[in-house]
């Protein structure tokens, strides 16, 4: 019965949980109302019985078995193994991590599919303008684009319109139907969907003719909208925390000022967690095995935070091969400075309270989000003033990262030029 007293131990902060808020967040997630409200409930009430829950929830047992199993599946709660048919909800900052994952993955697969689209339309520059090609522009296997390009979000239909765009040039609506057998209302429709994709624009000198935007500018901006909806989704996740004073993002149980994180993806979303959720400062220093520079999209948050006038400082050892990348970070308000050889720990501090230190750095040069690692997230205070205390230490010794990409630049200068004088 909803409102009793449990039978099992409860979190008498978790039980101050408002659940309405909550559950409205959750959705965010893709979970359903009921998923949310069960969920909601188990962090309230600690584990619980299907049989428990259908009462207290005022439901059939069947039912609550179903959102159950659909929540198991979003790794939001778990069976007790020792007690199979009793239910406890995950601690919400790993339940949510679980769900943000698979977005993580789906980003990283849609840059390897962008590098596979322009490797197979074999290096071509196709036209984005109102000018049609003498010849049909080739391309190795229109299939091939088409199945690829649905990994974007574009139907069969829509992603055949566009390559056909991409072969032959800017097209009015009644010739891409003829082109392509379908009628014309069916052309435009795809238009309409491909315009709104970014994908293809009205041609300026003929607003009756569609014409289609560079392949690579097309699918940067089809990544820079599943980029912005994970930091939406892990802003929503902050927010959800933060209201709940902290109830939510421990356990069951009891509270916990610091946290394992096993795996590259969990790092990875965690660090972007902590500069998404910055207030007043970030300090970071790198470890040269641990590329801080490249990894899980750092650069755009950390731009991201020094636009919402977060100070951001940071320590990296800058190299030729990182080169245009420090550049970003100083054109992006970020303050930043050279060391070399840098062999301390690599670690992030928010707003001088929260933080992750990398344990161990020799990691490979390309990832799998799936990759062991040891590292540790902490909201201890006396952790976070350690780490900014070592982040000064090296902050200090480091050089300007101004006069370091200045002599870099110098001596990719002079190693050009010794080659053309060699040849």
């Amino acid at each position: 019965m909803f409102g009793d007293k449990p039978s099992y131990h409860t979190n008498n902060a978790a039980c101050s949980i408002n659940a309405e808020p909550c559950t409205k967040l959750l959705s965010e997630f893709g979970l359903s109302e009921k998923e949310a409200q069960l969920y909601v409930h188990l962090l309230k009430y600690g584990p619980k019985r299907a049989g428990d829950l259908a009462r207290s929830l005022k439901t059939y047992r069947l039912q609550v078995y179903r959102k159950l199993a659909s929540l198991a599946d979003k790794t939001m709660v778990t069976a007790k193994r020792e007690s199979p048919s009793v239910y406890t909800a995950m601690n919400l900052d790993d339940a949510l991590d679980a769900v943000l994952l698979p977005l993580q993955r789906e980003l990283r697969r849609m840059e390897e599919i962008k590098r596979e689209l322009i490797v197979l339309a074999n290096g071509t520059q196709f036209l984005a303008s109102d000018e049609i090609p003498s010849e049909a522009l080739a391309l190795d296997n229109e299939q091939a684009l088409v199945k690829l390009l649905s990994e974007f979000g574009l139907s069969e239909k829509e992603a055949q319109l566009y390559v056909h765009l991409l072969k032959y040039g800017p097209k009015r609506a009644g010739d891409l139907a003829r082109s392509l057998k379908t009628y014309r209302e069916d052309a435009y429709r795809r238009c309409a969907r491909l315009i709104d994709a970014g994908m293809i624009v009205k041609s300026a000198g003929d607003s009756s003719r569609y014409a289609p935007v560079d392949l690579d500018e097309a699918l940067d901006a089809a990544l820079m909208s599943r980029q912005c909806e994970l930091r939406r989704l892990q802003t929503v996740k902050h927010e959800l925390v933060t209201d709940t004073n902290g109830a939510l993002s421990r356990g069951a149980d009891t509270a916990h000022a610091f946290k394992m994180l096993k795996t590259v993806g969990e790092l990875v979303a965690a660090i972007s967690q902590l500069i998404n959720s910055a207030e007043t400062s970030v300090v970071f220093v790198a470890h040269p095995q641990f590329n801080l520079i490249t990894m899980g999209g750092f650069l755009d948050h950390l731009k991201c935070a020094a636009g919402r006038d977060v100070h951001v400082r940071g320590v990296l050892d800058i190299s030729l091969q990182n080169l245009s990348a420090g550049r970003e970070y100083l054109k992006g308000g970020i303050e930043l400075r050279h060391t070399n050889p840098y062999r301390g720990m690599t670690l992030v501090v928010a707003d001088g309270k929260r933080s992750i230190s990398l344990i161990h750095a020799a990691l490979k040069a390309a990832l799998s989000l799936d990759e062991n690692v040891a590292a540790l997230w902490s909201d201890s205070v006396a952790q976070a003033e350690f780490l900014v205390s070592a982040f000064e230490m090296a902050w200090e010794q480091a050089s300007g990262a101004e006069e370091r990409i200045d002599a870099l630049l110098q001596q990719e200068h002079r190693s050009l030029e010794s080659v053309a004088t060699s040849n």
